[in-house]
């Protein structure tokens, strides 16, 4: 089978290692080839348009930045829209708007063409592995068509009805991804100002209920001071602003996920976008007036 990868950021790259490594056929379209350069080096084909890469490819996967970002991929000339044969299936993998996804849906549907809305869960670590989770949202038909494909990197596979049903989900995840990492680099440096070492109370969350491996694995990193990224700081909160703008659209207090967005676009300010997610606590130190450290 043949597959189409569009955006070969640190997901899409993953995508694309993991496809070729289990023998598929895979064609490759970024913004800038030099990004692609690794894949084409393992076997990957570059091709100079998304409507060259959609239109000989069974499933073609996007993974980009936003929702500005998928439109300018699928429409005009150039785009997977116009090229789609009508066997072929649109799975657009980024983190978007219900709103955003359902008009994609609607216009792929209009023009007789296959749209799938399959946002995920997990990293770079997860695809290497196979243990990807993932939200599909569309015609069941069309999912059908995407699972050798996805079969190759996910464990788990959700069939939702809509497209849009798939971005709330996405959406939802996120927004508990920022609550959990604000919660723990909160209570880490609540226990330091009181004595704790952030290992105990590390030790302490592991042994409990309360224990997640977010907390293991960001907890350590946290402490080693750590923000390489494998999810950008700037990146949650682009999806922060989405989720705030889908609760305001059906009316679901947030709160929490308000408070989330300025700590998050408070660390952009600072100049940790480029870093990991979890560089968001760093915003927090600064309120404490200390740094989490581990203990000599």
């Amino acid at each position: 089978m043949q597959v189409s990868i569009i955006g070969t950021g640190i997901m899409g790259r993953a995508m694309a290692e993991r496809l070729l490594s289990r023998g598929c056929s895979v064609v490759v379209h970024n913004r800038t080839r030099d990004k692609a350069m690794p894949l084409l080096e393992r076997g990957a084909v570059w091709t100079d348009s998304p409507a060259k890469a959609a239109a000989e490819s069974a499933v073609t996967l996007s993974i980009v930045t936003d929702p500005a970002a998928v439109e300018a991929v699928s429409f005009g000339p150039e785009g997977i829209l116009n090229a789609l044969p009508p066997e072929s299936v649109h799975a657009d993998m980024s983190t978007v708007s219900p709103a955003s996804a359902q008009r994609m849906e609607a216009r792929y549907r209009a023009h007789g063409r296959r749209f799938v809305q399959a946002p995920v869960l997990g990293s770079r670590r997860q695809i290497e592995a196979g243990e990807l989770l993932i939200f599909a949202g569309g015609d069941p038909e069309s999912i059908s068509r995407c699972e050798p494909v996805w079969d190759a990197m996910a464990t788990r596979l959700w069939r939702l009805e809509e497209a849009a049903q798939a971005a709330s989900a996405k959406l939802a995840c996120n927004m508990m991804i920022a609550h959990l990492i604000l919660g723990l680099g909160q209570s880490l440096l609540f226990a330091q100002a009181g004595g704790v070492p952030p290992e105990t109370l590390l030790e302490i969350l592991g042994s409990s209920a309360l224990g997640c491996p977010m907390f293991a694995s960001k907890g350590k990193t946290l402490l080693e001071r750590n923000f390489r990224a494998n999810f950008f700081v700037r990146h949650m909160e682009k999806d922060l602003t989405l989720a705030l703008e889908a609760a305001r659209a059906s009316g679901t207090p947030a709160p929490f996920l308000a408070l989330s967005h300025e700590l998050f676009l408070a660390a952009i300010n600072q100049g940790w976008g480029e870093e990991d997610y979890s560089a968001v606590v760093k915003t927090l130190e600064q309120l404490a007036g200390s740094s989490l450290s581990a203990q000599p």
